[in-house]
Parts: C-alpha cells; sequence; structure tokens
C-alpha cells in the first residue's frame, strides 16, 4: 500500500508539476500581456497629452484670433464713425459754399440788371429825344417830308 500511496503521490507531484507549469505558462504570458498593456498605456498617455496641448494650441489661436475679429471690428466701427463725421463736415462745408456762391451770382444778376436797365433807360430817352427833334423838324419844314419816299 505503500507503494501505492508512494505511486500515487509521484503521479500528483507529476500532475502537480505540470499544472505549475501551465499557471506558470499562463502568469509569463500575462506579465507579457500586462507589459505590452502598460506600453499601449503609456503610448495612449503621451498620445493624449500630445493632442491635449495640441487643442490648448488650438483654443489659444481661436482666443487670439476672435480678439483679433474683435479689434478689427471696433477699428472698422471707428473708422466709419470717423468717415461720417468728415462727411457730415464736408456736406456742411459745401453747402455753405453753395449758399455763398448762390448769394453772390444773385448779387451779380441784380448788378447786371441794373446796369441793362440803366443803358436801356439812356437808350429810350434817346430815342424819345430823336423822336421828338424829329417831330419839331417835320412841323418846322414840312416840304423835306414830301421827298422822302416813305410818306406820300
Amino acid at each position: 500500500m505503500e507503494q501505492n500511496n508512494v505511486s500515487q503521490l509521484a503521479i500528483d507531484l507529476e500532475v502537480l508539476k505540470n499544472e505549475v507549469k501551465q499557471v506558470a505558462a499562463v502568469n509569463e504570458k500575462l506579465d507579457t500581456a500586462i507589459d505590452r498593456l502598460t506600453d499601449i498605456s503609456g503610448s495612449i498617455k503621451s498620445m493624449l497629452a500630445v493632442h491635449e496641448e495640441k487643442l490648448n494650441k488650438s483654443d489659444d489661436i481661436d482666443k487670439a484670433i476672435f480678439k483679433l475679429l474683435e479689434n478689427r471690428r471696433k477699428e472698422t466701427e471707428e473708422n466709419i464713425k470717423s468717415i461720417e463725421t468728415r462727411l457730415d463736415i464736408v456736406h456742411k462745408e459745401l453747402r455753405e459754399d453753395i449758399e455763398l456762391v448762390e448769394k453772390r451770382l444773385m448779387c451779380e444778376i441784380k448788378g447786371i440788371s441794373n446796369s441793362l436797365n440803366n443803358r436801356v433807360g439812356i437808350l429810350e430817352k434817346y430815342r424819345w429825344i430823336i423822336i421828338g427833334i424829329s417831330i419839331a423838324l417835320g412841323l418846322s419844314f414840312p416840304e423835306v417830308f414830301k421827298y422822302l419816299t416813305f410818306v406820300k
């Protein structure tokens, strides 16, 4: 019986050795898998860090762009207000200049009109003088008009 026990123990020992070998093989595979997972985890961490950095840079760039756009918008509004102010000033000055030119033209027209009225008045005075002299001569010398062809 003892031999049976010894043989049974030997068999059990061999079975245990095989199982230990299998567990050792599984442990090696698990260690390898854990090492690979650790490497992958490190790679993922570095990739995440790189992507996080890129996202931060992108956010910074976006903020800078929005700030520049806002500055440009404010500058444009200020430029438009400045242009509107200048246009209002120029419009006012042009209106004043046009009114001044209109007043000058009206004064010149009145001056020319008065001058023409004076000249016409002088011409009318001479016309009446000539008509008066003609009538006086016609009455004084009626025989002169006999020889004129237009009077018959």
